[in-house]
């Protein structure tokens, strides 16, 4: 890990804290910088939100580009934690986004936001950005989209069309309920070693807790929230993962 500049691809504002917080930690305290691209971080582009978006926004306790303020912040605030340098680009979460001929919700609930396949030219204009944007000399690292959340799949299939090797983080929670995933199986990725910090990790719980309009989705509340992660990084996860070459 010597690469001066990491580049994190995170598909929503907290998924990158989520999956490898204390790794982040770890870089920046090391003296490397880390910047943190939020992929759908864009405003809604109207106020005619679908049921599944009303739903979600209720949760969050804002609607439309009110909460995409208070999620900025949230990031914002994490970020600093970490050290990292957020970047927020316009792309909508898939919950407002809508098909191109019918008009209708891309996703119209849980079901479709975790199976259905990203659209192509979003995956294609991502990926432009992408190759345009990112320097030489980088290591990019891109979520495996464990759970297969659409905003996930287009994130992770912008970046395998332009990135010269990039690494992967397991999207936490859902990493969860796909420990049995196949490319875990030591032929398709290989885990990096990482030993944290006790400072570290609670860089990272701190951080994951500046996500406030988020975290009901998970934890009941802030001890449970800190003793997930401090068992989810006891049990090895946090890391990155490489393509290996027995693939």
């Amino acid at each position: 890990m010597t690469k001066n500049l990491w580049i994190f691809l995170s598909p929503h504002f907290d998924d990158v804290a989520l999956s490898c917080g204390g790794l982040v930690y770890s870089l920046t305290q090391g003296g490397q910088r880390v910047e943190i691209w939020t992929i759908m971080a864009g405003f809604p582009p109207d106020e005619h939100y679908s049921d599944f978006a009303d739903q979600n926004q209720r949760a969050w306790g804002m609607v439309g580009a009110q909460a995409i303020r208070m999620r900025m912040k949230e990031d914002q605030a994490a970020c600093t934690i970490l050290g990292a340098h957020p970047r927020h680009w316009h792309w909508p979460d898939a919950i407002y986004r809508r098909e191109g001929e019918s008009g209708s919700p891309m996703v119209k609930n849980n079901e479709e936001l975790f199976s259905k396949h990203p659209e192509d030219a979003l995956i294609t204009e991502i990926a432009q950005v992408l190759k345009r944007e990112i320097p030489g000399d980088v290591q990019t690292v891109c979520p495996l989209s464990l759970g297969n959340h659409i905003d996930h799949q287009a994130v992770r299939a912008a970046g395998e069309q332009i990135l010269h090797e990039p690494l992967f983080y397991a999207d936490y929670p859902y990493i969860l309920e796909n420990f049995d995933h196949p490319n875990f199986d030591g032929k398709h990725l290989v885990s990096l070693p990482l030993t944290l910090s006790q400072e570290a990790l609670t860089a990272w719980q701190n951080a994951v807790l500046c996500y406030q309009s988020q975290l009901s989705g998970f934890w009941r509340d802030e001890a449970e929230c800190r003793l997930a992660l401090q068992n989810y990084a006891a049990g090895g996860g946090g890391g990155l993962w490489e393509k290996s070459d027995r693939a």
